[in-house]
């Protein structure tokens, strides 16, 4: 084989080496990202979750202000609200029992 040859099989193969290293570090740098993609999922969902609860919190503290006022049209909305919540307990309570 000749000189030329063997330094273009030489540059070759430095190339593949660092292509295959290349390779190396972008599929550990994936995994590290899809780790870290499923902790911010994970934070999203508990932030998610905590936001309804103080929306569910809020509500309730808004039915009981409207109960102890003595504004009418609070009332209303609130005894609303309550019927509201009860029609879906109700559903939720009709859904249980047809899939059992």
């Amino acid at each position: 084989m000749d000189n030329s040859t063997t330094v273009i099989l030489d540059k070759l193969e430095n190339q593949l080496y660092e292509l295959v290293e290349k390779m190396h570090q972008l599929q550990q740098s994936k995994v590290a990202l899809e780790t870290s993609l499923l902790e911010a999922q994970s934070k999203l969902k508990a932030k998610q979750e905590d936001a309804r609860e103080w929306k569910e919190k809020y509500e309730a503290l808004k039915a009981v202000q409207g109960m102890k006022t003595d504004n009418t049209a609070a009332k209303k909305r609130t005894l609303h609200h309550i019927d509201v919540l009860i029609n879906e307990v109700d559903a939720c309570i009709a859904q249980i029992k047809i899939e059992d």
